[in-house]
């Protein structure tokens, strides 16, 4: 998620941040309700998203359970909303980050900045030699581009990291690091296990990527036309208004 839309963040933003009536957990085809006993053992999770800073109303998304007690999206979320429905005076729109101590005279709303300096004193605990960067260097847009790394890493497809990401362009291309250690991971064994392959001898009259085609504007710049009988090509500036 963005920052945005699960805690409260400074200046204005038009995305809303997730609310209780937001969440819906599910076995199947069946949902479960939030007073279930066993809501952390559902099997999926929903989250609707009603205003995103892409102008896209009421999207869901939804993510499944994994058998990870701390990095398990159902456990976790379970346990947020068996927090706020045991406090009093909530409802549907009562926004995830909301918190009331018991005794206390009124309660707060989870803050940006006391996300990001949790985060930063876990990474300055696990140190730069295990993750190659020191905490002054991330924020919390670190996590939503960890996020799209993590299932680069593994495989997932570019369009389903862009569908559960939200991302209406290739924009979230800027979050894959090439610098990575792991991003670059098997490409050169791949290389070398089809080292010849074969050009049919039509391919190069009908490929516009190929020197001399009519049709490569950049070669025409580099090499000049390779057609005698051809115009001279454009100006460089012609080509490029």
């Amino acid at each position: 998620m963005r920052s945005c839309e699960y805690c409260t963040v400074t200046g204005t933003r038009r995305t809303k941040i997730i609310e209780l009536g937001n969440v819906r957990f599910w076995n199947g085809k069946r949902e479960v309700n939030h007073d279930d006993p066993n809501l952390h053992l559902a099997a999926s999770i929903s989250y609707k998203f009603d205003y995103q800073k892409n102008e896209q109303r009421n999207e869901t998304i939804t993510a499944h359970r994994t058998h990870h007690q701390l990095l398990c999206p159902v456990i976790q979320t379970a346990a947020i909303v068996r927090r706020l429905r045991a406090t009093p005076g909530t409802t549907d729109k009562t926004p995830i980050n909301f918190v009331h101590f018991e005794g206390a005279a009124k309660g707060f709303h989870i803050k940006s900045s006391t996300i990001l300096s949790r985060l930063r004193t876990a990474v300055k605990i696990i140190g730069k030699d295990t993750l190659g960067f020191t905490d002054d260097e991330i924020g919390l847009h670190s996590l939503r581009s960890g996020a799209a790394m993590s299932m680069y890493l593994q495989g997932i497809p570019v369009y389903v990291i862009m569908l559960l990401g939200r991302w209406s362009s290739d924009a979230f291309l800027r979050y894959i690091r090439r610098n990575v250690q792991e991003f670059s991971k098997g490409v050169s064994q791949k290389m070398i296990q089809c080292p010849l392959f074969f050009t049919l001898p039509t391919a190069d009259r009908e490929d516009p990527r190929a020197p001399g085609h009519r049709q490569n504007l950049q070669h025409q710049l580099n090499c000049g036309r390779n057609d005698a009988s051809a115009p001279a090509a454009a100006p460089r500036l012609a080509l490029w208004a």
